[in-house]
């Protein structure tokens, strides 16, 4: 059998469940590059269906790499970082500070400027490598949450941006990642949002769409009921002129 021929196999399959609200109704938002996408009717989740292999993944990051262009423009991400944790880190209890796909390590070096005990992981080496070269102040570690040291835990401010969108199973990520803050830990994700009034009608010119960096599309429905299912409370959606899903939470 060709790979032409199981990805149409595959794409035969019709979704069963949402991984986040368990609903069984779903309408077809469109392909895009050959991927199926579909809309969970109850809680407005956007995904890929079926979700590639993991080689599948791992091939398409191998030929893709942003960091060349994040490195060009890296103060401005620390001092866009350095703006936000300002803004919210009254909300958090202490000083350890975690960033969560944290690339170059632009928010770490935002942290440790701001006086926080900061920490960076990120899956991909390189990122982690070129962190450590230009933020040599904060501390680094390539691989899954579930590989961190033992002595990293007990956060009390997390930042995961733009790194939802991107799982295969957020549920397994989220687990790992909540293990790593103490009770009352404060957490400030971003995600590109589904439900924002700027994503045109065919979701699949939305520019956010480019599977299959791009699995899991949230809306506020499908976040909060995500967050909530693993023990965080929703502070609060922070309003955006972007087609951009902002939410504060506090573990429980």
């Amino acid at each position: 059998m060709t790979q032409t021929e199981t990805r149409s196999n595959e794409a035969a399959v019709e979704p069963t469940a949402c991984i986040i609200c368990g609903g069984g109704t779903f309408r077809p938002a469109g392909i895009s590059s050959g991927y199926r996408i579909f809309r969970c009717m109850t809680c407005g989740l956007h995904f890929v269906h079926p979700t590639p292999p993991l080689s599948e993944i791992a091939a398409i990051y191998e030929k893709y790499s942003s960091n060349k262009l994040y490195a060009a423009k890296a103060e401005r991400k620390v001092l866009r970082a350095m703006k936000q944790i300002r803004r919210y880190r009254h909300l958090a209890p202490g000083t350890r500070f975690i960033d969560f796909g944290c690339n170059i390590g632009t928010a770490v070096e935002a942290a440790t400027r701001l006086g926080l005990d900061a920490y960076g992981v990120d899956i991909d080496e390189e990122s982690v490598g070129i962190a450590r070269h230009d933020y040599p102040r904060g501390h680094y570690h390539a691989g899954a949450p579930e590989s961190l040291p033992e002595s990293w835990k007990d956060f009390d401010f997390a930042f995961m941006i733009e790194v939802v969108e991107h799982l295969p199973d957020p549920h397994a990520y989220l687990e790992a990642m909540k293990m790593r803050l103490k009770p009352g830990a404060l957490l400030y994700l971003t995600t590109p949002d589904a439900g924002h009034w700027r994503v045109p009608r065919d979701f699949t010119k939305w520019h956010e769409v480019f599977p299959p960096q791009h699995l899991h599309y949230f809306t506020k429905d499908a976040m909060r009921r995500f967050l909530t299912g693993h023990g965080f409370e929703v502070i609060r959606f922070i309003w955006s002129t972007k087609s951009r899903l902002k939410v504060l939470a506090r573990k429980l």
